[in-house]
């Protein structure tokens, strides 16, 4: 996908940086490491949004068939943690974003296998359509290998119909909740 300008809200112009950049400019931090998830909502019935959701591969090392948001690593090469959350975006799900909002919760952290510390962001994520909604989801058969529209209340219950959802970490379930409540405030504001 290439670089393009990403239209954000001001409370994520900090993000519209490098990871280097952002890193720099952070030296008490402990991390060194940086993700993303993109929190996407379909709101054309705005009395029951659903959140896009992705269910592992049975084949990843990590979490297999668990559910998560699209995200991932930051990337060197990313214009920005903002692109990175767009790139993510759209290498999992073939979405692109349009605007990118939040951010939503706070960030999450945690360790990879060789110790280094990672910090993960979760951002409120707009995506272009082509009129149909919810928007045409193409997973990536290597990372994920089913997706779901999710009501608050089936994150709640953790089921949607026949699939149960059982999330990478409690703390991603809570963040999808709070997408809700980020989306309700927006509303009023």
């Amino acid at each position: 996908m290439a670089e393009r300008s990403l239209e954000h809200h001001d409370s994520v112009a900090r993000f519209a940086v490098s990871k280097h950049n952002y890193l720099k400019a952070h030296p008490t931090e402990t991390f060194s490491c940086i993700a993303t998830s993109a929190l996407v909502l379909d709101t054309r019935v705005t009395s029951e949004p659903r959140i896009l959701l992705l269910q592992r591969a049975s084949s990843e090392e990590d979490d297999p068939n668990k559910w998560e948001p699209p995200g991932g690593a930051c990337e060197d090469n990313d214009e920005s943690i903002l692109h990175s959350a767009a790139r993510e975006l759209w290498e999992e799900a073939g979405l692109r974003a349009a605007h990118i909002g939040g951010p939503v919760g706070k960030p999450y952290f945690f360790y990879l296998d060789d110790g280094r510390e990672v910090c993960r962001f979760y951002f409120a994520v707009d995506v272009e359509t082509d009129g149909r909604a919810p928007p045409t989801v193409k997973l990536n058969p290597e990372e994920h290998q089913s997706f779901v529209w999710a009501t608050e209340d089936e994150v709640e219950a953790r089921k949607v119909g026949n699939t149960d959802l059982e999330f990478t970490e409690e703390t991603v379930a809570r963040t999808v909740l709070l997408a809700f409540q980020h989306f309700r405030e927006s509303q009023i504001g």
